[in-house]
């Protein structure tokens, strides 16, 4: 640290890379560290190059899960992986975190602010598989994360739930023969 601002040196104290950040976490084993620069929060390599510029949630650099983050480039988002590479293009108006191998992603979806908070409205969701193709074609109107081979979705303003086919699950307590 020197005058509010961070880098990193080496095991024997020589300054690798210059003191220019206001934040700077360690670096992990796969060679990255999250950093904030004068645009925001980035991936950095050993050499301070910038490797990705993730999805900011919760006031810092998105989690990783199932080995995979969110990144957005030019208002689309994507993923990267634990070594900042891009595994999916940014190409999806939003998604969700992997889980259980799928992520909910939309197209056509805009952001509506509440306070400090904001979510992904209107569009169409569907999930995609870690090679980004689509597992389950978008065509409800949101969708959540896969839990126990199932996830939520709505269609027609009617919560339903789905397995990693797109049928529907019937919830506990429902009638099978409703269809939903």
């Amino acid at each position: 640290e020197k005058e509010g601002r961070w880098g990193y040196a080496d095991s024997k104290g020589r300054v690798v890379i210059k003191p220019q950040y206001s934040a700077a976490g360690a670096f992990s084993e796969e060679g990255m560290a999250a950093v904030v620069d004068g645009t925001g929060w980035a991936f950095i390599n050993r050499k301070g190059a910038v490797l990705v510029r993730p999805f900011v949630f919760d006031n810092g650099p998105d989690y990783f899960s199932e080995g995979l983050a969110r990144y957005t480039d030019n208002g689309r988002f994507g993923f990267f992986n634990e070594r900042g590479r891009i595994s999916i293009r940014a190409q999806y108006d939003f998604v969700l975190p992997f889980h259980e191998g799928l992520a909910a992603a939309c197209i056509g979806c805009r952001f509506k602010r509440d306070g400090e908070h904001s979510s992904a409205v209107n569009g169409k969701w569907g999930f995609i598989d870690r090679r980004g193709r689509w597992v389950i074609k978008p065509a409800y109107e949101s969708a959540g994360s896969f839990k126990s081979g199932k996830a939520p979705v709505t269609i027609k303003d009617r919560s339903q739930h789905i397995d990693r086919q797109g049928s529907f699950v019937p919830d506990a307590g429902q009638d099978p023969a409703s269809g939903y």
